[in-house]
């Protein structure tokens, strides 16, 4: 896709990035007294129409998100970076399925739209060998990986899943030039230390810590597993430009038992990329940028909706949603 291309597919996403939340609704959301304000809220925001076609709060958000990469998928003529985008997708769906099939279901759950593979396929390559070859490399290896686990739990499963999208964003989205490119990295940073930060109080060792690591991050998981064993977590985050404030944030939350502070600030870090990634008119960046804003902030109207239901206050809320 050519520059002048970009050029006029980031004017359209200039547009949809209007129906983006502003801070004076995130201000009126975390401040809202419960959930049915929240809702009260939302249903006079974009969220609006969705909220009614769909019925409830889970289902406007998960329809926000497949109405940004459909849109994105007719905006690119990239389908290197379409396919990159979609199979983020598949990898959700596959994570409802196999997790309910490892777990004795029937595959009967929820699914989202198929991205890039269907999601029939995913379902059927569970018990059909013959199935398993129509779906992409690194799904085949991680569908193996579960079935050759003995009990697993839920926490393994999610491990082993969460390792899958992991590789789908590298290998997709890390192909692409800066800042977008830097996204899949920081990304699994950041869930790296917060792993190792949390594994500190339950005495893992080094080799046991690395285990629930990702590979790809700026720091390798041994490296990491060594810092937790010398108490090191936040000097040695604290090296990768950018991430200074969130060493911070990961410091007092190894002193104090809670790391809402360092969520907070690894959100931060992740909307700051996409904030410079919108920016550049001639890259896949805004098209990425829109569609990756729209999912983070379905993540934090769950947290905001969930805390209200559970009469969290709002301070707690503005201390981990870095919105407003």
């Amino acid at each position: 896709m050519s520059g002048s291309s970009y050029a006029y597919a980031s004017g359209r996403v200039s547009g949809l990035e209007e129906s983006l939340l502003s801070n004076r609704i995130w201000n009126q959301l975390i401040t809202a007294e419960n959930r049915d304000e929240v809702l009260r809220i939302l249903g006079d925001s974009w969220y609006g129409n969705l909220l009614q076609a769909e019925g409830d709060l889970g289902g406007a958000l998960r329809s926000a998100t497949h109405r940004a990469e459909e849109e994105l998928a007719e905006l690119s003529n990239d389908s290197n970076f379409t396919r990159g985008i979609l199979l983020r997708r598949d990898v959700r769906n596959a994570r409802y399925l196999w997790k309910n099939l490892a777990s004795g279901g029937n595959g009967d759950v929820e699914v989202e739209p198929s991205g890039m593979v269907s999601v029939e396929d995913i379902k059927r390559a569970w018990g059909d060998s013959n199935i398993i070859d129509v779906l992409p490399t690194q799904f085949q290896n991680t569908l193996e990986e579960i079935q050759d686990l003995h009990s697993p739990t839920a926490a393994r499963l999610d491990l082993v899943l969460d390792r899958l999208a992991a590789r789908v964003e590298s290998e997709n989205l890390g192909k692409l030039q800066e800042p977008v490119g830097s996204l899949p990295k920081a990304k699994i940073e950041l869930r790296n230390f917060l792993t190792a930060a949390r594994c500190r109080s339950d005495q893992l060792t080094p080799s046991a810590v690395e285990e629930l690591m990702l590979d790809g991050g700026y720091h390798t998981p041994s490296e990491i597993g060594e810092a937790a064993r010398v108490s090191g977590l936040a000097i040695l985050l604290g090296e990768k430009a950018g991430f200074e404030a969130a060493a911070a944030a990961l410091d007092q939350g190894l002193e104090s038992g809670s790391f809402l502070a360092f969520q907070r600030e690894s959100d931060l870090i992740i909307l700051y990329i996409l904030e410079r990634a919108s920016g550049d008119m001639f890259s896949p960046g805004p098209l990425a940028a829109y569609v990756l804003r729209r999912e983070l902030e379905a993540s934090h109207l769950k947290m905001i909706a969930a805390g209200k239901a559970a009469g969290i206050d709002s301070r707690r809320l503005s201390a981990r949603v870095p919105r407003g």
